[in-house]
């Protein structure tokens, strides 16, 4: 007559032996799991230093892509910007200015590189330059003057101020913004030789110091 209910209670004791064991498991595989992702820590990039972000190298492979794809086809990647040296440092404190009119502006803002927070505009193209419309009906650059002028512009005001002008041997192929009053300007000039010699300004809008970079001398 106590056999049955001892059988029963042997049972159930086995039963829940089972379900500790299977609950032990459970918190076994999670502790390996976390394990595993530890080392995934180790693949985050290294923190950039202010000196990083302030190379000139720094920007030109992150920010001035365009103008770096240009200048290494058009040298067959002969100048590297390693290479480049800052020569001539200026204070522009009596830059030439004027005031852009409201029609002009919206006419080729398309083509302005606009500051992180949008209140200034680098201009690079309406100087001597002129706009139609193209085949698809889509508005066109055409080259005029064969000087080149930057400016900046600002753009609830529309004063326009130069900080830079070039002869045509030199082009302007790319202009960026660092931050809110930092630009960098990046184009190439051509010797008596004919050959294109990698330049690049740079220019704060606060403090108007502009710096120009080119290649050292062999």
């Amino acid at each position: 007559m106590q056999y049955q209910p001892n059988r029963a209670l042997y049972i159930t004791i086995v039963l829940l032996v089972a379900c500790i064991l299977q609950g032990c498991n459970g918190c076994n595989s999670s502790k390996t799991t976390d394990t595993q992702q530890v080392p995934g820590d180790s693949d985050q990039e290294t923190p950039l230093t202010p000196a990083d972000k302030d190379s000139l190298a720094f920007w030109t492979e992150r920010k001035l892509i365009q103008w770096k794809s240009w200048i290494d086809s058009s040298t067959a990647g002969q100048v590297a910007t390693d290479n480049l040296q800052r020569t001539t440092t200026d204070t522009l404190a009596l830059a030439d200015s004027l005031y852009m009119e409201e029609e002009r502006f919206e006419q080729f803002k398309q083509f302005f590189v606009y500051s992180p927070d949008s209140s200034q505009v680098v201009d690079m193209v309406s100087y001597g330059n002129f706009l139609h419309q193209g085949r698809n009906g889509k508005v066109v650059l055409e080259a005029g003057e064969p000087d080149t002028e930057v400016s900046i512009v600002n753009v609830q005001t529309k004063k326009r101020e130069r900080i830079l002008f070039c002869g045509p041997s030199t082009v302007v192929k790319q202009a960026v913004w660092i931050d809110d009053h930092t630009i960098l300007i990046a184009g190439g000039t051509y010797d008596e030789q004919d050959r294109l010699l990698p330049a690049i300004w740079k220019y704060d809008t606060q403090n108007k110091l502009l710096e120009n970079w080119e290649p050292s001398a062999p």
